[in-house]
């Protein structure tokens, strides 16, 4: 017999070799086995003689390739749930506050010996909390750099609530994005082989499962046999997690293609709901003796947060309140310094002559121990970093020099003495400053309206505004522009798939509460009325504009659509009447009657537009400007065959299309 060839671990054999006519060179092996074969690699055309034992026989390198497989596999669904964004040092947060070099230095003192005291502090929890604008964020942003220095780091999650990515505004990926920092520390070999193995095991569906579910799954249980490791090997283990601005995670909001039956069969969940869940979560994990981590969390002293913390987290946590025992007017005057010797030196300005030290304490007293304010003023004072050497064209009265911007803000002060007005609370001087940067804008009305556009519902893509929203070339620019010292105004390409971001949430606060925001105050319904009645003067152009972007644009715009269909005032809804009738509804509804990528999405808008088409009419009859405005799209509908929906499928979203 020819060719053959036996690759394979032989507990023992007796071999003869035998040469064939044919091949003379490939050895006939004839082997007796009295015990197991293993790990057959290669077998031609074998004769295995008398086998008493056991033979098994494996592909080459079965095992281990399989299990890399399994591995990478596990890993890629590991990475499609998580936030990289929410990482400390992820480049989507490389412009976050940091503290300036020799501020908030007792604070980070104090956090430090904490966390360095490990289990000589009774406490496995520090709740970091202070008004908004008091530099949570920034302190615990410097925290995360530093233990990342001393390999003190375990793993970080920032919250955000008008990040890009909704998946830092939810707890969705809170717990896969720990669980990924964590396997990825050195010597954690075990932690990454146990994570994975069990994504692999049950191919991702562990990231359906509840919060807690997946925390003892993919964080605690690995972690603690990870503690016996580390406790065998002496080699020094992370000590901290890091938890920022929990107060801004946020319920992940329903979809609205779901039926309005399904949604009502759903309790109604509160962010607060999900902020407790979370808090409970970590409690649970610090509760655990053989847990390796001190846990520090960051967020306002929100009325959820703040009654956990008073009750099931008391024994557990150590409260560090930012107030004035941190003496933060001198850090604030630090900084100050700072940013006004830039100033100076960019337009050649002697220092020793401006501003002068009377003008810095004035502004530090402005600032009331708030970082935000001093931050705001600064940018202000400094112009955009798109204008030159600082000299900008003076518009519309407004001050074109850091300079008179300067004076401005100084104005604003002695405006407020002249009233006989005190500051009795902090935030009063810095609505006063937002206030001041709102009437700067050459249409402050029209800003109102576009800011309020951008905390529509869960925040649109910066495309998708400007296509619905500017009539006409440039007036986002007009509206936004001259708030650069409130949000990034210079827009690059790779950032218009996310929501406009803001320097800071206490402006978004600002521009949501009436007795804050004064005389320019805008209530949602009437946002939602201007951004109706743009959309449908900006109709002829949305084709287009969504087809010249990501393959999840036809999905922001279904979601823009079901958003509108929440206009309830009728009143209100009649100044968008004229709208409608003047758009051309026939040629937009022909044009996605045509597109073939996503016929489900497309169905869903076209019943969408005549949802939002009937808004104000009674189940039983219809206003005649809306006979005529649904006719221009029906009749696209019935020219292509498709069914037309009734009155109650449009408002159940159960039409079935073409």
């Amino acid at each position: 017999m020819s060719n053959a060839r036996l690759d394979a671990d032989l507990p023992h054999r007796d071999t003869q070799d035998a040469s064939s006519s044919n091949h003379p060179a490939t050895p006939m092996i004839v082997n007796n086995y009295h015990g197991p074969v293993n790990n057959v690699g290669q077998a031609g055309n074998a004769i295995f003689g008398d086998n008493r034992g056991n033979l098994n026989q494996h592909a080459p390198g079965g095992q281990s390739e399989r299990k890399a497989i399994d591995e990478a596999e596990a890993l890629r669904y590991l990475k499609q749930n998580i936030a990289p964004g929410a990482i400390h040092d992820s480049s989507e947060r490389c412009d976050a506050p940091k503290c300036m070099k020799e501020t908030r230095v007792a604070v980070q003192e104090d956090i430090m010996s904490w966390i360095e005291a490990g289990d000589q502090d009774a406490h496995p929890i520090m709740w970091v909390t202070g008004p908004a604008g008091t530099g949570k964020t920034a302190i615990l942003g410097t925290i995360a750099d530093t233990c990342k220095e001393k390999g003190t780091l375990a793993a970080s999650f920032f919250f955000s609530a008008f990040s890009g990515s909704v998946d830092r505004r939810t707890k969705r990926c809170l717990v896969p994005t720990l669980a990924f920092q964590l396997m990825e520390h050195g010597g954690a070999g075990g932690t990454r082989e146990h994570v994975l193995s069990l994504i692999a095991r049950d191919q991702g569906m562990i990231f359906t499962k509840n919060l807690e579910g997946q925390f003892i799954a993919m964080v605690l249980n690995p972690l603690l046999s990870r503690t016996q490791e580390h406790e065998r090997s002496g080699r020094a283990a992370p000590r901290v997690i890091i938890i920022d601005d929990l107060d801004e995670c946020d319920i992940v909001q329903n979809d609205p293609a779901d039926s309005a039956q399904a949604r009502a069969q759903v309790p109604i969940r509160r962010k607060e709901d999900d902020q407790r869940e979370i808090l409970s979560l970590l409690l649970f994990a610090a509760s655990n003796p053989s847990f390796p981590f001190r846990i520090l969390i960051a967020s306002r002293p929100e009325v959820t947060i703040r009654d956990f913390f008073a009750t099931d987290g008391k024994v557990s946590t150590r409260e560090l309140f930012l107030d004035n025992k941190y003496n933060p007017d001198a850090d604030i005057e630090l900084f100050y310094d700072a940013k006004f010797y830039t100033i100076c030196r960019r337009l050649n300005i002697n220092p020793e002559e401006w501003p002068g030290e009377e003008v810095k304490l004035t502004l530090v007293r402005n600032a009331s121990g708030q970082f935000v304010y001093a931050a705001t003023a600064m940018r202000y004072i400094e112009g955009s970093p798109h204008s030159t050497g600082g000299h900008e064209r003076e518009i519309a009265g407004q001050p074109s020099t850091p300079y008179r911007r300067l004076d401005h803000i100084l104005g604003l002060t002695s405006s407020h003495s002249r009233d006989g007005k005190s500051s009795h609370s902090p935030l009063e001087d810095l609505d006063a400053l937002y206030r001041l940067l709102l009437e700067t804008c050459p249409d402050p009305e029209l800003s109102m309206r576009w800011l309020r556009a951008t905390q529509f519902s869960e925040g649109f893509p910066v495309w998708l505004l400007r296509l619905v929203l500017e009539a006409s070339p440039g007036e986002e620019q007009r509206a936004l522009g001259s708030l650069s010292s409130l949000l990034p105004t210079q827009i690059f390409e790779e950032n218009l798939q996310k929501p406009y971001s803001f320097y800071h949430k206490s402006f978004l606060d600002f521009i949501k509460d009436r007795t804050r925001c004064g005389k320019r105050f805008l209530i949602e319904g009437e946002a939602l009325t201007w951004i109706t009645q743009q959309f449908f003067q900006t109709l002829d152009k949305h084709v287009e504009g969504v087809a010249g972007h990501s393959d999840a644009s036809e999905g922001s715009y279904r979601l823009l659509l079901a958003r509108l269909r929440l206009q309830k005032s009728e009143s209100s809804f009649q100044t968008v009447v004229p709208y409608i009738l003047s758009s051309d509804l026939q040629n937009w509804a022909a044009a996605w009657a045509e597109r073939h990528q996503n016929r489900e999405l497309i169905r869903l808008v076209i019943l969408y537009m005549l949802d939002v088409l009937h808004r104000g009419c009674s189940r039983y009859l219809c206003r005649s400007s809306c006979r005529l405005s649904t006719k221009k799209v029906t009749d696209v509908l019935k020219a292509k065959g498709w069914k037309i929906p009734s009155f109650t499928q449009v408002l159940w979203a159960e039409w079935e299309g073409g």
